[in-house]
């Protein structure tokens, strides 16, 4: 094997075995990535570190704060657009800069299906997703001809309450769609079951009872 082909062996262990990407922070470095409360961003100015940022949150009003610049608004933009507005700031004081927005890291992406599913859990999302993808992503409802009710509670704790019926209609004109986004539970009510061993331990108590004080009598 030539020296050249065993560079480029290593160089693919290199990128794909020793340095494994993750997912998540690899789709947010695309253009279109809307930034979001809560991200942790780093800002490069090429040649210009007084400029440069390292791990700064957007705050829960949707800005950062810059160093000489004040705050800037980054919730809501996408990178591509955000890295324009930094640039357009920063060129006030230094000409033609070359500006760099990475996502160094993303909140907890998820939302929560639990109760009567066959995979109760956190489901990571990256967008809006509707109940019936949620429910589907967790393994889908144990026995759906017995399931009657499902309650979305949102993050913000308001809910409300659908039909599994309305949910999973066969008709997809009729079908309502609920989008889920992050931090919100998606709750499939448990179907009341008689229980036939409890019931059957009853009636043979009330059997003897009854045959006692006949007996009494």
């Amino acid at each position: 094997m030539s020296r050249l082909k065993i560079k480029l062996s290593l160089l693919i262990l290199l990128i794909f075995g020793i340095f494994p990407i993750s997912t998540n922070i690899a789709n947010a470095q695309e253009s279109d990535y809307i930034i979001k409360k809560g991200d942790v961003l780093s800002i490069a100015v090429m040649g210009h570190p007084e400029f440069s940022l390292e791990q700064v949150i957007v705050l829960p009003d949707g800005f950062v704060q810059f160093p000489g610049l004040g705050s800037i608004q980054a919730s809501g933009m996408s990178v591509k657009t955000f890295t324009k507005l930094v640039s357009d700031n920063v060129s006030k004081f230094v000409l033609n800069p070359i500006v760099t927005v990475f996502i160094s890291n993303l909140p907890s992406q998820i939302v929560n299906v639990i109760g009567y599913v066959n995979r109760p859990g956190q489901i990571p999302i990256f967008e809006k997703i509707s109940v019936m993808d949620a429910i589907s992503r967790a393994g889908g409802i144990k026995f759906i001809k017995k399931a009657k009710k499902i309650i979305v509670i949102r993050a913000d704790q308001s809910y409300e309450e659908i039909a599994v019926t309305d949910i999973f209609n066969k008709d997809p004109q009729k079908r309502i769609v609920k989008l889920l986004d992050i931090g919100d539970t998606v709750y499939v009510v448990e179907p009341k079951e008689v229980n036939w061993s409890q019931l059957s331990f009853f009636t043979t108590l009330a059997y003897v009872i009854v045959s006692v004080i006949n007996i009494i009598k």
